[in-house]
């Protein structure tokens, strides 16, 4: 394992942790009414501009998020660790791809906002509306059924070991502990994004409101349900853990063929 990847890895699991971190910590103040709001990725990314240094922690994190897409992209075409070229291996290789992409996509986001070159609050598909509404409307199905196996495959994988073992912190210090963070985190991650698999279902089946729903919004939707407060409040402290899961990744994961 080449020490330039470790390093690139190390700086992408702060920065992922970051932001989770603060989109938990945002979102639990809320739940406990304690001047927080519901937030997203975007929103946790104008909280950080706003504070002091912000725009310089708006630096260090886009390029801390691009590291981690590139730590993404040398597991899928390097494939340091060995993961192979199975069937499971390659899935797991794309998958990796993928999740690259999504975080190349997170630092942009990230430079937009230290530039000052965001738009509003509310995300909007009015550039997809040459789809037509059925169109979308099979779209969002899709989507929302993609979201569903992910949330399940989260749940599963955690249940089964396998979203925790890829880590490679078995024989760490405070393994255990390190283990019950990711997990919590994990399950609530599970649970926001069956929150909007359950959007993109209802909107592409039932209503004709084509708006693209994110963690935000699905924190809004705890916020305001009977018990709200209560799983608002757990759902953030398990975005917290994972946040401090990644970052504690970067005392404790260890990479196969050291």
């Amino acid at each position: 394992m080449r020490k330039s990847f470790k390093t690139i890895a190390y700086i992408g699991f702060i920065s992922k942790g970051l932001i989770y971190i603060v989109i938990g910590t945002l979102s639990l103040l809320a739940a406990l009414n304690m001047g927080g709001e519901s937030t997203g990725t975007s929103s946790a990314l104008s909280f950080l501009k706003k504070q002091p240094l912000g725009q310089i922690l708006l630096m260090l994190l886009g390029v801390g998020l691009v590291c981690y897409s590139a730590w993404m992209y040398v597991q899928s075409i390097k494939d340091p660790e060995n993961i192979g070229s199975d069937t499971k291996g390659k899935l797991k290789r794309i998958i990796y791809f993928f999740n690259g992409l999504i975080y190349n996509f997170v630092a942009v986001l990230a430079f937009l906002h230290l530039f000052g070159k965001t738009g509003g609050k509310n995300s909007d598909t009015a550039y997809l509306d040459f789809l037509g509404p059925t169109t979308l409307s099979i779209l969002f199905i899709v989507v929302g059924i993609i979201l569903a196996i992910v949330a399940i495959t989260f749940i599963v994988g955690v249940i089964k070991g396998h979203m925790l073992d890829r880590f490679n912190i078995e024989n760490a210090k405070y393994s255990r502990l390190i283990k019950m963070l990711g997990k919590f985190g994990y399950y609530a991650r599970a649970f926001v994004v069956a929150i909007l698999a359950y959007f993109f279902l209802r909107a592409g089946i039932y209503t004709n409101n084509h708006e693209i729903k994110g963690i935000q919004d699905a924190f809004s939707f705890l916020h305001t349900s009977g018990v709200g407060s209560i799983l608002m409040a757990v759902t953030a402290g398990g975005f917290i853990a994972y946040g401090v899961f990644y970052i504690l990744l970067t005392r404790f994961r260890t990479f196969k063929n050291d």
